[in-house]
């Protein structure tokens, strides 16, 4: 989404990357921009699921890395934590390596809500492209029997029946589920945003046990 507004604004390129100080290395996109670029000769990846085997490409797993260039503390299929997809296909820049996903979400923040499977940053993308909504809170906690619910406290353009049923359907079309929903006021989005130690605006609270 920042991407994109970015692009909007100036006539330029841009190129993802993902890393972290664990790796000592980068994935980065080249630029045919189809997922960033795995460096063999500094980094083992693998992707795996939730019982640690390796997934297909395509397909969702937890980011595993075992580091080559780091000689100090060397990490031996390290979980980040982190959940993307890959692609093992040559890529169209000539290169043959393994390509890495941008990050779905996090493995910590997943959610398992009427046996489909969510991440909170693709929640937001869904919520930021939608007209009818200026903002939002994504709630997540636990029901009697210990499943995931999902809530969603949104401060909708306009008041109307139209626009909910607007909201509803899109929800329905992308989600293939309903998450609850409650229509709130900017001062009563704004209360539950913004803790006492925080500056940033919350999106996403997650009440489970």
């Amino acid at each position: 989404m920042l991407g994109k507004k970015i692009k909007e604004e100036w006539d330029i390129q841009l190129y993802s990357t993902y890393a972290s100080t664990e790796m000592q290395t980068a994935f980065t996109e080249c630029s045919e921009g189809c997922g960033g670029h795995l460096q063999p000769d500094l980094l083992i990846v693998e992707l795996l699921d939730e019982n640690d085997r390796p997934v297909l490409p395509r397909v969702p797993g937890e980011v595993t890395i075992t580091t080559l260039g780091v000689e100090g503390m060397p990490l031996l299929r390290y979980k980040t934590g982190d959940i993307c997809m890959y692609h093992d296909e040559p890529c169209a820049c000539g290169r043959t390596s393994l390509r890495l996903s941008p990050v779905i979400g996090r493995k910590k923040q997943m959610i398992k809500f009427k046996g489909t499977t969510l991440y909170p940053p693709a929640l937001f993308d869904m919520l930021n492209e939608m007209e009818d909504i200026l903002d939002y809170i994504v709630e997540v906690y636990s029901n009697e029997v210990g499943l995931d619910e999902v809530l969603l406290h949104l401060l909708p353009v306009s008041g109307s029946e139209a626009a909910d049923r607007r909201i509803r359907a899109g929800l329905q079309a992308r989600l293939r589920v309903s998450p609850g929903i409650v229509y709130v006021t900017a001062e009563t989005l704004h209360a539950m945003q913004f803790s006492e130690s925080s500056r940033k605006p919350a999106k996403f609270i997650d009440r489970r046990k």
